[in-house]
């Protein structure tokens, strides 16, 4: 797992040092409990707010030929409207990206619960039929490619479903 800091408006300081002390730990818990992770997590712990889906976009515009990251932001999913998430995950072009929202956070356990959420995401996302399915979606999700609609269904079900997963497995945080 890589970790890195991106656009820091402010000290980034405790929180920073604190996910980058405990990322080894809780990569390991969610290994224990959940089985295998992707081999290439990129980590960033971003603290500019108006920078969180960017992020996340530009990654996924590399894998979307003939999308640039100013298109997809421009038509930013409803769902990446998120000045005070905490973090998401998306694939990149190397494995899963996870882009954790170092500036809303307010305390130590905030940085623990949603890196351990956001390391079960990319669980979820690691195996090859789950980046190639995610893959289709956002072909979708970007007007590449339409899904029929029971699959389009079918899929966001599923994500609410490991959603789901992703916070119950939060409780995992307090071992760190």
């Amino acid at each position: 797992m890589r970790l890195s800091t991106a656009r820091f408006v402010f000290g980034g300081g405790r929180y920073s040092r604190y996910a980058k002390a405990i990322a080894p730990d809780a990569e390991k818990l969610v290994r224990e409990k959940f089985g295998s992770l992707p081999a290439a997590i990129h980590v960033v712990l971003n603290g500019d707010t108006s920078q969180l889906d960017h992020l996340v976009n530009t990654a996924e515009a590399e894998l979307l030929p003939g999308i640039t990251p100013t298109h997809v932001n421009a038509v930013s999913r409803a769902d990446r409207h998120s000045r005070r998430a905490y973090g998401q995950t998306t694939i990149d072009r190397n494995g899963v990206l996870i882009v954790l929202q170092i500036a809303n956070m307010r305390s130590e356990a905030d940085v623990a619960e949603t890196l351990v959420h956001e390391l079960v995401h990319a669980h979820q996302l690691g195996d090859r039929a789950a980046r190639g399915l995610h893959l289709d979606y956002l072909k979708h999700v970007w007007g590449q490619k339409p899904m029929k609609p029971n699959t389009v269904s079918a899929y966001e079900l599923l994500i609410d479903q490991r959603e789901t997963e992703a916070y119950g497995a939060e409780s995992l945080a307090s071992q760190l």
